[in-house]
């Protein structure tokens, strides 16, 4: 389920039905690959082996202004309150991108994660970064259903040798006193 989409569209940032205040300066995606270390007998350091693929990163870089509508701390308040919103079930809402880069790497759903802000004493202005991780919900295996073969009265009738039935659950072990008894009770 998704609760709208992150588009990236002429420098402004959209997140759902709202627009993110101030002027998108980069858009940077992270893909790594994670493994598992395990320590070997009698040699330093460890082996490394390749488990996957971690979730993507994206980062966006955004540009705070003041101008004659705002200033940049009433806009860091409206980014804020975008990136503490919820969903129906309180949880944090999850975004379909609409962006050509994001989809080029197979980034299809991510989910706002962090968001960091700085300033200088040289201007009137908040940088803002906004860290979005990959969404993978967990896939659930469809269930594997039964054979469907029907069963025929070739199939269904056990097979009878020297007028003794055969069942393929028990061997005959003269040796084994479950096998004895067995045999002593069908014959």
């Amino acid at each position: 389920m998704s609760d709208g989409y992150l588009s990236i569209e002429h420098g402004r940032v959209r997140l759902g039905n709202q627009l993110v205040p101030g002027t998108l300066v980069s858009m940077e995606i992270d893909g790594a690959v994670r493994f598992d270390s395990a320590e070997v007998d009698n040699l330093s350091g460890s082996k490394k082996t390749p488990l996957g693929w971690d979730d993507s990163i994206i980062r966006l870089e955004i540009l705070l202004g003041s101008d004659d509508e705002s200033n940049c701390y009433e806009k860091l308040s409206q980014l804020n309150q975008i990136f503490k919103g919820i969903d129906n079930n309180a949880n944090p809402n999850i975004y379909n991108m609409a962006n050509s880069h994001a989809i080029a790497r197979g980034v299809d759903q991510v989910v706002f994660k962090a968001l960091k802000s700085s300033e200088s004493n040289q201007d009137d202005v908040i940088y803002a970064s906004l860290a979005f991780d990959e969404h993978n919900p967990p896939t659930i295996p469809p269930e594997i259903r039964a054979s469907g073969q029907k069963t025929t009265a070739e199939n269904s009738t056990p097979q009878v040798q020297n007028d003794a039935v055969v069942d393929a659950a028990v061997t005959e072990d003269p040796d084994m006193p479950f096998s004895q008894g067995f045999n002593q009770g069908v014959s």
